[in-house]
């Protein structure tokens, strides 16, 4: 890596960081599953009911929108255990009641939608998904399909289906080398066991790629006409495609020159049809509406390349710190990188005064945490000695 590509790297790792929703956030969005979850779990005293997360909280990518007036998601699995005999608007039904029956939830309740039902908190909004098994049962990690409840707009349901669980396994694999790194080092300083070291508590240069091109994404959409909007890529291609891509690079920078690079390899075509398959289950293809609506496709092209040029190569290009600084602004928003940078300094500052300041090798950078990789900087007291 050259200076500049370094330099580069260190402020996207402090961005990244800055992109994470707080401990507060998440420990109340966590409180918030939990406690639905114990309520729903009496919605039907027929069923073993059980919840779980999906989605970018689940797989630690999640952060914090462009804006105050927007909310950040979560995806909860509403998954009855025994109904596969009841139809999808029965199973849909039974979850709706029973959050209607809780006097809060009642008055946060927004309309069914096409899959979910929706909690709106003050922060967030919750998506909660009624689903079954597929195979009659399910038992982890060996029978894990589920049938969603999919309406169309018509009233009528179709067959839908997805594994939430063997998705996270497939995305953790992806990453395995640096994750059994990251979650070592957490174990180390923590004092804690390495298997119980969560996803979210780690972030490898997979998931800092992912929130890096969300947020671009996100930026980039904020002020387009509605019709673009729309048509923004969606999460869980963006997540897809970059861990397909993703080669265990050991820092965020050329995670991402890799990613923006390759995603476009894993997308299937033939002819007006575009396919980017769920890689656990294959029939499921996340870029089914890119084959209702072109404009989708054409879309997420456009982004791609918009991202290829504003976080890697245009920062690169610029001289001098307040035009690298503007150029990142362009890419994630002017007060996240404004602090960003500040507290990249600061944590520097403070790191070399308490002898905590460490160099990753010959090219990784000075950083202000301890890995199996760096080694602690000399003091240093600017008299020439």
């Amino acid at each position: 890596m050259t200076d500049k590509e370094r330099l580069l790297e260190k402020y996207l790792l402090k961005i990244a960081e800055n992109l994470d929703i707080s401990p507060t956030m998440r420990e109340k969005a966590e409180k918030s599953y939990r406690s639905v979850g114990e309520w729903l779990g009496d919605c039907d005293v027929n069923s073993d009911v059980k919840i779980m997360p999906q989605g970018s909280f689940y797989l630690g990518t999640v952060i914090r929108p462009v804006t105050d007036e927007d909310e950040y998601d979560i995806d909860l699995v509403c998954l009855l255990k025994n109904a596969t005999g009841k139809s999808e608007a029965e199973i849909k039904r039974i979850v709706g009641n029973r959050l209607q029956e809780h006097k809060t939830y009642a008055s946060m309740l927004e309309p069914e939608g096409k899959r979910c039902w929706t909690l709106c908190y003050e922060e967030f909004h919750m998506d909660i998904l009624p689903c079954v098994p597929n195979n009659r049962y399910y038992i982890e990690p060996y029978l894990t399909e589920i049938n969603l409840t999919h309406k169309l707009e018509s009233g009528r349901y179709i067959p839908k289906y997805s594994n939430p669980y063997k998705y996270h396994e497939w995305f953790e694999e992806r990453m395995r080398v640096r994750l059994d790194e990251v979650r070592k080092d957490y174990s180390i300083r923590n004092q804690v066991e390495i298997s119980k070291v969560p996803l979210y508590k780690v972030k490898t240069p997979l998931q800092r790629a992912i929130q890096l091109l969300k947020r671009h994404r996100d930026v980039m959409y904020d002020k387009l006409p509605e019709a673009r909007k729309d048509n923004a890529p969606i999460s869980i291609i963006i997540t897809t495609l970059a861990a397909q891509a993703y080669n265990n690079e050991a820092n965020i920078y050329e995670a991402l020159s890799n990613i923006a690079q390759n995603m476009p390899k894993f997308i299937k075509r033939s002819g007006d049809t575009f396919i980017i398959a769920n890689p656990v289950m294959p029939e499921e293809n996340f870029a089914d509406k890119w084959n209702e609506n072109q404009d989708k496709a054409r879309e997420f092209f456009r982004w791609l390349e918009s991202a290829k040029i504003a976080i890697l190569t245009d920062p690169i290009n610029v001289q001098g710190l307040h035009k690298v600084s503007e150029a990142l602004e362009v890419c994630f928003g002017r007060n996240i990188v404004r602090r960003s940078l500040v507290d990249d300094g600061h944590d520097t500052k403070i790191a070399r005064e308490n002898k905590t300041l460490y160099v990753d090798g010959l090219i990784g950078g000075l950083k202000t945490t301890p890995s199996q990789t760096t080694r602690k900087v000399g003091g240093h007291t600017f008299f020439g000695n």
